[in-house]
């Protein structure tokens, strides 16, 4: 389980490391600004959020690698709202 908040354009994490076939959670809270957590290669993410609220997203980490985790609000991912999942 990660707790993983979002401002403007950044998360607190960077990166996540699990081990192939984890239970992954991320409860995922807005600090700043309008924002989601969403994974590439995956297809999962948490719905968007406004400052205070939370949400979260739960998968199993099946495939090994390591994978992008961004903001797919707006042009947040562009801006360098980004992050890895590395799965061992």
């Amino acid at each position: 389980t990660f707790n993983v908040t979002g401002h403007n354009f950044a998360f607190s994490q960077t990166e996540v490391r699990v081990k192939k076939g984890d239970k992954v959670v991320i409860n995922f809270e807005a600090t700043e600004g309008f924002h989601d957590w969403t994974l590439e290669g995956y297809g999962v993410g948490t719905k968007s959020v406004a400052v205070g609220q939370k949400t979260s997203v739960e998968f199993t980490a099946d495939k090994a690698g390591t994978f992008e985790y961004y903001c797919s609000v707006g042009n947040h991912r562009q801006q360098g709202m980004v992050g890895k999942l590395i799965v061992e």
